[in-house]
């Protein structure tokens, strides 16, 4: 018998989304100090941040395996611990080539740790009824935000070294403990020797869902790139403070926040790939009309600017908030494959797309000399949403 009631397996399972947001974004409003210091271009800084795709798309493609043949409980511990040391020594990094191993392997362990708690989430989901992933992504989220907020109003007062270390150990202890509380009912490793594939296995057996794979990529990326360039955009376009700077990135999260928690009641309103459609066009069509307002205000009143950036950002957030989650519940429902199995080989396509368009983004940028033109893309592709929207249509 379980030895954790299905109420404290709700409160940790949440618990797990909101802290392992806290260390992942943590560094994100920080993006422009750490710019600096390497002394890196758009273009270069751009490219490099994206090259944790590699170290993420090595980890989706063997981590749903991982969790079938080993269980939960193993690759999320090994993982949280070498997400940890590589957060811990990202910030120390004073050439491109540690940051870019410290980088990839930031980008392998959070997809294995993404991969393990979305699959324990559903999972968890039929003992615990009021668990849904709209709610566990919304803790995400939450999680993101407090970060944000955090990290925002100590830039100007806390090394990057001692702030990002700091939670680089606290965070690892904490989730450590939480993943131990949780055993009793962290899913198990398959017993069934027939049921374990062997390595060529893994490669031959893999299946793409093109509707949903592009759907998501497409719903996603501008929050991807948000979390590059929102920091990026307000210090050096705008021209605010560090601590400022950090507001835009704010606000996306919140409208992300509200959004998700509040998924249910528009669940039982209006039907899911209806609402999908109508966040996709506004989120997009709103933040592309106050990028574009933003561009056109002159540096002296650089405050009212980013006022409408900020807008911008809230219309990007309500129309990003439903779509991660509604994608995963979408494809692990379309596919016969285990959770995590499922959850990785999306991964695979996402992550391999996000690289390059992240990339085309990074040196649209660069070449063009306007960042606002470059993050119309991730915006275009947020509308291009309404046209997947059937295949979260639920039977």
């Amino acid at each position: 018998m379980n030895s954790i009631k299905p109420a404290a397996e709700f409160k940790l399972t949440q618990a797990l989304f909101l802290i392992y947001a806290i260390l992942l974004m943590s560094w994100i409003p920080r993006f422009p100090e750490i710019k600096a210091h390497l002394s890196l271009s758009n273009g270069e800084f751009g490219t490099l941040i994206s090259t944790g795709a590699f170290g993420a798309v090595a980890s989706l493609f063997l981590t749903g395996h991982m969790v079938h043949k080993y269980g939960v409980k193993r690759v999320i511990l090994a993982n949280t611990w070498i997400m940890g040391f590589a957060y811990f020594f990202i910030v120390r990094a004073d050439s491109s080539g540690f940051f870019l191993i410290c980088n990839v392997a930031i980008g392998w362990s959070s997809s294995a740790f993404h991969i393990s708690i979305n699959a324990q989430s559903f999972n968890a989901m039929e003992r615990v009824k009021e668990l849904t992933m709209a709610r566990l992504h919304g803790m995400w989220a939450l999680g993101t935000l407090i970060t944000s907020i955090v990290s925002g109003l100590i830039a100007n007062s806390v090394n990057i070294v001692w702030h990002i270390n700091g939670l680089a150990v606290t965070i690892t202890l904490i989730l450590t403990a939480i993943v131990q509380r949780l055993s009793p009912v962290l899913v198990k490793p398959n017993q069934n020797e027939d049921a374990h594939l062997p390595l060529k296995d893994i490669f031959t057996s893999f299946r793409v869902d093109w509707l949903i794979s592009t759907g998501l990529l497409c719903a996603v990326f501008l929050e991807f790139c948000t979390g590059d360039w929102s920091a990026i955009f307000a210090k050096e376009r705008i021209g605010v403070s560090s601590s400022l700077a950090a507001l835009p990135y704010v606000v996306f999260m919140l409208a992300i926040i509200i959004g998700r928690l509040n998924a249910g009641i528009l669940a039982k309103r209006f039907q899911i790939h209806n609402t999908i459609r109508l966040f996709a066009l506004v989120g997009g069509g709103g933040f592309i009309t106050f990028l574009a307002i933003t561009v056109q205000i002159p540096p002296a009143h650089k405050y009212i600017a980013l006022i409408t950036i900020c807008i911008a950002f809230t219309f990007a957030g309500v129309g990003a908030s439903l779509m991660a989650p509604t994608f995963y519940t979408a494809a692990n429902r379309r596919s016969p494959m285990p959770s995590a199995v499922v959850v990785g080989q999306i991964g695979v396509i996402n992550m391999i797309a996000v690289f390059i368009l992240k990339s085309v983004v990074a040196w649209t940028a660069q070449f063009t000399g306007s960042l606002a033109i470059a993050l119309t893309i991730p915006a275009l592709l947020l509308m291009a949403t309404t046209f997947f929207a059937n295949a979260v249509k639920a039977d």
